[in-house]
C-alpha cells in the first residue's frame, strides 16, 4: 500500500476549507491532510459575520464543520495555534508543545485587521469584527448601548454601519478621505452615496482621523479627532482594512514583503511550503475578497495534485454594497489615455453612472443610486462582450437594448447565477428545457431568485436566450398566478357570481389553472371578501393551515402558544414544561419573544392545545404573528414610554388576523430600539413626548428598513393608524406579498395618503372594516376534533393478485385523503374534487416529507415541505434533479378501493 504524503494546512478559514474541498475532489487518496486552526469551530462564511449581529442563528453559516472534516478523513486540530515552523525538520510546533510533521506545508493564515495607532485601544467597547467570537462579545456589549462609531468608509465599514443602524444603534462613520469608498468610486459618486446613507440615519465625519479614545473601566465614552473635535460614543468599531498575516513566514525565514511572497505555483521561497488566501503577495498584489481567495485555493489544489497550472489572477470581481442602496463598482473607475467614458449624473436624485470603454469592451463601471441594468453591465464586463453602438442602451435599458443586453447565451453552464441558493446556469437551462418558460416557473422549480432576488435579471437573460422572448409572467400581474385577473377584477367576479368556495371559483373563472398557490390565494381572498362566511375546503389549504401548526421537515409540527408582547405567567410556563415532558417536545425561545414546542406529532396536536390552555400564537400561517416589545419605562432606566403595555395591547388586538403575508410588529421604549421595531411591518419607537411610527420593515433574506410616517402623542393614535394600515394592506396587497414589497410596488406616498391624509369618511371606513375583521376572529385551537390527523390502521397486503383494500368509496368523499401503512410502507391515497383517485408513495422522494397533506391541482401534486410538485400520472418532478414519485394502480370492486403498491420490487415512477 502506497503511503500518503502528509499535507499540513495552517489556517482554517475560507481559503483552507476550499483548498481541502478541491484536493478531495481531484485526488482524494493522495494526501493525509491535517488542518490546524486557532478557532475551536469549523470554518465559516466570514462575509456573513456582520449579519450575525442581527441573526445569531443564521442558517448555512458554517462551511466545513468538524464533522465534515472527520467524515472526509481529514484530521482537524481546532482551537490550536502554530507557534513555530521548523523547515529543516519539516514540522510545525503547536502552542501546546505538540509537533506535527509534514511533507508539504500550506500557509493559509489569513489577515489581521489594521488598527491605526491611538490611545485607548484597550478600553472595553473597542472592537474589530474578524472572528466568530467577536460577534458574541459585540452583541453582549451592545445590549444597553446606543451610540457607535465605525472607523472606515470603505465597503465593509459601510456594511457594518448599516447593520448597526438596522439593529437600532446610532451610527457615525469616521473616514480619513474626503469621499466614501475611494478605492472603488469617483469622488462625486462617493458623495452621492454619502447622501443616500445620511437619509438612512448614518452620520459622517470626513477628512480627518481619530487620535484618542477616552473612557473608563466601564468602557469607551468619547473619541477625539486630530482637529480637536470630539464625539460621545458607547462603542468603536475598526474597519480600516486588513494586513496579510505573515508572522509565521517571517519567523521561518521565508521571503515576504506586504504578504508572504509566492510564485505562479503559489510556492514560497521554500519549495515544500505553499501559501494561499489573504496572507499572500503575488507580483506586488494582495487580496481581501472571497472570489480571488477561492481562485487561489483551486489553483493550489491543482498544483498539489500534480496538474501543470500557473496562477494568473482574474480581473477583480464587481464590488456591491450589501444594502437597499444600489452601489456597484467593477474594474477601474479612473480613465486612462485612450479610454472612452460614458457618464451620467443626476445631482437631485443622487444618481451616478459611468462606463469606461476601451476597444468596445467595458474596462470599468460605476453605478450609484440606480442599478436597473447592473447585471447586463456586469455580464458585458466579465464576459468581455462588445458594448452596443448606442452606449445609452447599457446605461438606460430600453426597447432596443433587449437583444444586446439580455444575452444569457454568454453565461457558462457552470457559472453560479443565484448565490443565495447555489444555482448554476446549467441547472436553469435544464429547467427551461423541461417547461419552465417564465420567470415565475424558473423561480418555483429551481429556487433561483427566491433569496435576495438580485439575480432575477440574469434569470431573465437566460430565459430570453433559451425561449427567444421574456414571456408574460402571470405572477407579475394577477392576484393569483392561476387566475387571469387582478385583485379588483377577481373580487368583482366573485361577488357578482356569489362564489363561496375555492372549487367554485376555479370552475367559474375562464382559463383558470388549478394549482396549489392559486388555491391558497383564493382561500385567503374568499375569507376576506365574505368575512369568514365561506365554504372552507381543507384540500385548498396548506398543511400549516389544516393543522394550525408549522410543519417540520419530518412531518411533525411546532406549536407556538400566544404570548402577547412576550409576556406570560408562571402557570403557563408550568403547562409548557408539563406538555413538553409528556409529548417529548423540544422547548425553544423564539425570535418573536415567545416559547415554542417543537417536534409534536400530528395526532398529538389536539391534546397539546387542550392541555396548554393558552390559545394559538399563529406562528404557522399568513397572518399577524407577534408584537415584540422591550420592557420600556416600566422597568428600564432608559425607557421613555410604556412599550411593554402597548406591545401587549397590539399583540392581543391583532392576534391571528389573516393577511396577505405574515405581519410582525415591534414596540421600543426608547430610540435604542431593543425590540428592532424598525425592521418590522409596523414599528413604534418612543421618543420624547410621543411615538414615532414606521411601516414596511422586513428582516428577511433581503432586509428592508421601515420608513417613518408619523409622530403621535398617545397609544390610541398609534392603534388607529395601525388599524388603518392593516386593513389597507389586507385590501390591496397580493397574496404572499410582504408589506415591504407592497409599499415598494404601490409607493410609500400612496399608502401614507390612504391611511393618514385621506378624507375622514375614507379613514373611518378603513377602521370600520378592520373592526369587522376582528369580530370574525376565531382561535383555530378551539373546537377541533380529537381524530385530527389520525391515519388508518396498518394492514398487510392481500396475496391473490397484489391488490390491497384500503377503504370504502363511501368513506372517502371528494376532497379527502388518507395515509395507510402496508407492510411498514406508507401509501397516500387521494380522492380529488373532480373525482380522480390517486395513490402514491406516502413520502416525497426529495427529503421524505409526508405527502398526505399536499395540495393537488392542474394534474400535479405539491409536497407540503419544500413545494416541489409531481405529475400525478407519471410521477415526474418539476425539478429534474429529484427522482420521480411512485404512482400506484387503483381499482374499485363492489364499493371498495384497492391499490397495488408492489412494495417488494418497486422501482421509481409509475407502477402498473
Amino acid at each position: 500500500m502506497i503511503q500518503k504524503e502528509k499535507l499540513v494546512i495552517v489556517g482554517n478559514g475560507m481559503a483552507a476549507g476550499k483548498l481541502v474541498e478541491e484536493i478531495l475532489s481531484r485526488s482524494p487518496e493522495q494526501y493525509a491532510i491535517t488542518v490546524i486552526g486557532d478557532e475551536p469551530c469549523g470554518n465559516y462564511n466570514r462575509i456573513k459575520l456582520v449579519i450575525k449581529l442581527k441573526e445569531p442563528d443564521l442558517p448555512d453559516f458554517f462551511l466545513n464543520t468538524p464533522e465534515w472534516y472527520a467524515d472526509n478523513g481529514v484530521e482537524a486540530l481546532l482551537g490550536q495555534a502554530v507557534s513555530v515552523i521548523d523547515r529543516a525538520a519539516k514540522s510545525v510546533t503547536l502552542a501546546d508543545g505538540r509537533i506535527v510533521s509534514y511533507d508539504k506545508l500550506v500557509l493559509a493564515t489569513g489577515s489581521h485587521p489594521f488598527i491605526p495607532p491611538m490611545t485607548g485601544l484597550d478600553l472595553p467597547g473597542v472592537f474589530a469584527l474578524r472572528k466568530l467570537e467577536d460577534v458574541g462579545h459585540i452583541r453582549t456589549f451592545l445590549k444597553d448601548k446606543s451610540h457607535t462609531i465605525v472607523l472606515g468608509g470603505g465597503l465593509l465599514g459601510l456594511e457594518l454601519a448599516l447593520m448597526l443602524r438596522l439593529i437600532g444603534k446610532q451610527v457615525t462613520v469616521s473616514h480619513l478621505m474626503p469621499s466614501l469608498m475611494e478605492l472603488q468610486l469617483p469622488e462625486e459618486a462617493g458623495n452621492y452615496l454619502k447622501r443616500h446613507l445620511e437619509e438612512l440615519g448614518v452620520n459622517f465625519v470626513m477628512g480627518t482621523y481619530i487620535t484618542d479614545l477616552l473612557g473608563s473601566t466601564a468602557g469607551v465614552e468619547e473619541v477625539r479627532f486630530k482637529d480637536g473635535s470630539s464625539i460621545k460614543t458607547d462603542a468603536v468599531f475598526f474597519n480600516c482594512g486588513i494586513r496579510p498575516n505573515k508572522d509565521l513566514a517571517e519567523q521561518a525565514g521565508l521571503v515576504f514583503n506586504k504578504g508572504i511572497a509566492v510564485n505562479d505555483r503559489l510556492q514560497t521561497s521554500d519549495p515544500f511550503i505553499y501559501a494561499c488566501g489573504e496572507c499572500i503577495e503575488f507580483k506586488g498584489e494582495t487580496w481581501g475578497l472571497v472570489a480571488p481567495v477561492y481562485e487561489q485555493s483551486r489553483t493550489l489544489a491543482a498544483v498539489l495534485c500534480g496538474e501543470q497550472v500557473a496562477y494568473a489572477p482574474s480581473a477583480p470581481v464587481p464590488a456591491r454594497l450589501k444594502s437597499d442602496i444600489p452601489v456597484i463598482s467593477m474594474g477601474r473607475f479612473k480613465p486612462e489615455p485612450g479610454d472612452e467614458v460614458s457618464h451620467y449624473t443626476d445631482p437631485h436624485g443622487a444618481v451616478y453612472k459611468q462606463l469606461i470603454i476601451q476597444d468596445e469592451r467595458i474596462k470599468g463601471a460605476v453605478l450609484v443610486g440606480e442599478d436597473l441594468n447592473a447585471d447586463a453591465i456586469e455580464l458585458h464586463y466579465s464576459a468581455k462582450i462588445p458594448v452596443p453602438a448606442r452606449r445609452a442602451d447599457l446605461l438606460f435599458p430600453g426597447a432596443r437594448a433587449g437583444d444586446a443586453i439580455m444575452d444569457g447565451s454568454n453565461i457558462p453552464d457552470d457559472a453560479q447565477v443565484c448565490d443565495c441558493n447555489g444555482v448554476c446556469a446549467g441547472k436553469i437551462r435544464k429547467a427551461i428545457a423541461n417547461g419552465s418558460d417564465t420567470l415565475y416557473k424558473v423561480m418555483l422549480n429551481t429556487r433561483a431568485g427566491t433569496g435576495c432576488g438580485n439575480c432575477k435579471n440574469k434569470l431573465k437573460a437566460l430565459l430570453i436566450s433559451e425561449v427567444g422572448e421574456l414571456r408574460e409572467d402571470p405572477a407579475e400581474k394577477y392576484y393569483a398566478a392561476g387566475v387571469p385577473m387582478d385583485r379588483e377584477e377577481l373580487t368583482a367576479f366573485i361577488r357578482a357570481n356569489s362564489l363561496r368556495s375555492v372549487s367554485q371559483v376555479l370552475h367559474s373563472v375562464p382559463n383558470a389553472v388549478d394549482d396549489s398557490k392559486t388555491r391558497m390565494a383564493l382561500d385567503y381572498l374568499l375569507d376576506y371578501i365574505w368575512s369568514s362566511d365561506y365554504v372552507l375546503e381543507e384540500d385548498s389549504r396548506c398543511a400549516n393551515d389544516r393543522y394550525s401548526g408549522n410543519i417540520q421537515k419530518d412531518g411533525r409540527f411546532s406549536v407556538i402558544p400566544n404570548m402577547a408582547g412576550g409576556q406570560t405567567t408562571s402557570a403557563h410556563l408550568r403547562a409548557i414544561a408539563d406538555v413538553a415532558d409528556k409529548y417529548g417536545a423540544l422547548i425553544k425561545v423564539t425570535g418573536a419573544d415567545r416559547i415554542g414546542l417543537y417536534s409534536v406529532d400530528k395526532t398529538d396536536l389536539k391534546n397539546v392545545w387542550d392541555e396548554l390552555q393558552m390559545g394559538s400564537g399563529h406562528a404557522f400561517t399568513k397572518c399577524f404573528r407577534a408584537c415584540k416589545a422591550c420592557v420600556g419605562s416600566t422597568h428600564c432606566r432608559f425607557g421613555l414610554k410604556d412599550s411593554l403595555e402597548l406591545g401587549r395591547v397590539l399583540g392581543e388586538r391583532y392576534r391571528g388576523l389573516r393577511s396577505p403575508a405574515k405581519v410582525k410588529m415591534g414596540v421600543s421604549g426608547c430610540p435604542r430600539n431593543c425590540s428592532e421595531a424598525t425592521i418590522k411591518d409596523f414599528g413604534v419607537v418612543a421618543v420624547e413626548g410621543g411615538w414615532d411610527i414606521f411601516i414596511g420593515g422586513n428582516g428577511g433574506a433581503q432586509v428592508y428598513v421601515a420608513q417613518k410616517i408619523a409622530q403621535v402623542k398617545t397609544d390610541d393614535e398609534v392603534i388607529r393608524i395601525a388599524d388603518r394600515f392593516y386593513e389597507y394592506y389586507c385590501r390591496n396587497a397580493k397574496y404572499g406579498e410582504r408589506s415591504a414589497h407592497f409599499i415598494e410596488r404601490v409607493g410609500l406616498k400612496t399608502v401614507v395618503d390612504a391611511i393618514l391624509h385621506a378624507p375622514e369618511e375614507e379613514l373611518c371606513e378603513l377602521e370600520t372594516r378592520f373592526a369587522q375583521l376582528r369580530e370574525n376572529y376565531k382561535d383555530p385551537w378551539e373546537n377541533l376534533t380529537d381524530t385530527m390527523g389520525a391515519g388508518m390502521e396498518p394492514i398487510q397486503p392481500e396475496t391473490d393478485d397484489g391488490f390491497t383494500q384500503i377503504a370504502l368509496v363511501e368513506d372517502m368523499p371528494p376532497g379527502t385523503s388518507q395515509e395507510i401503512v402496508i407492510s411498514n410502507h406508507p401509501v397516500a391515497v387521494f380522492h380529488t374534487r373532480d373525482d380522480q383517485w390517486i395513490a402514491t408513495d406516502g413520502r416525497c422522494p426529495h427529503e421524505q416529507g409526508p405527502l398526505i397533506d399536499c395540495i393537488i391541482g392542474n394534474g400535479r401534486l405539491t409536497c407540503p415541505i419544500h413545494s416541489y410538485s409531481f405529475d400525478i400520472k407519471t410521477g415526474a418532478c418539476d425539478n429534474p434533479d429529484i427522482d420521480p414519485l411512485r404512482i400506484y394502480t387503483i381499482e374499485f370492486r363492489n364499493g371498495r378501493v384497492l391499490v397495488k403498491p408492489q412494495i417488494a420490487d418497486i422501482g421509481r415512477g409509475v407502477v402498473k
